[in-house]
C-alpha cells in the first residue's frame, strides 16, 4: 500500500552556488559518510555538482513521503541515498527520518532520479503493509 509520495526539482546553478560559497560545509551538512565516499570519486565537477543535485532532490523528495520535510528533527543525514553497482539508487532512512516512517507505516522507499545539464529531479514512493 501507497503511504506516501514526494517529488522534488533543484536547480543545478543554486547547488553549485552553495557549494562555492560553503565548500566542505556544505558536503558535511547534507551527504553522510558513505555518501561523501561516493561524491569524491566523482572526477569531474559536473558529475560532482550532478551528484550533489541528485542526492539533495531525493532527499527533499523523501522527506516529502514522511510528512515532515527537514523539520521536526528530521536532518538531511537521515536520509541516505545510495547506489547499486548497476547505478541503480536506494534510500535507507535514519534517526528521526526512519522514526517518521515507522509511525506512518512505511516500510520501503523507491526512488527514480533523472537529471539534464540544469536540473535535477527525484520521485520518491513510500510503501507499507
Amino acid at each position: 500500500m501507497i503511504k506516501g509520495i514526494g517529488v522534488d526539482l533543484v536547480e543545478k546553478k543554486r547547488i553549485e552556488r552553495v557549494l562555492n560559497k560553503f565548500g566542505d560545509r556544505f558536503i558535511k551538512k547534507i551527504l553522510t559518510e558513505e555518501e561523501q565516499k561516493e561524491y569524491l570519486s566523482k572526477n569531474i565537477y559536473s558529475r560532482k555538482i550532478s551528484f550533489l543535485s541528485n542526492n539533495f532532490a531525493s532527499k527533499e523528495a523523501a522527506a516529502k513521503v514522511i510528512g515532515t520535510g527537514f523539520t521536526q528533527g528530521v536532518t538531511l543525514k537521515d536520509i541516505e541515498v545510495l547506489r547499486e553497482e548497476s547505478g541503480l539508487p536506494y534510500l535507507l532512512m535514519k534517526g528521526e527520518a526512519l522514526k517518521k516512517a515507522e509511525e506512518i507505516g512505511c516500510k520501503n522507499f523507491l526512488v527514480t532520479i533523472s537529471d539534464t545539464k540544469e536540473h535535477s529531479l527525484a520521485f520518491v514512493l513510500g510503501e507499507g503493509l
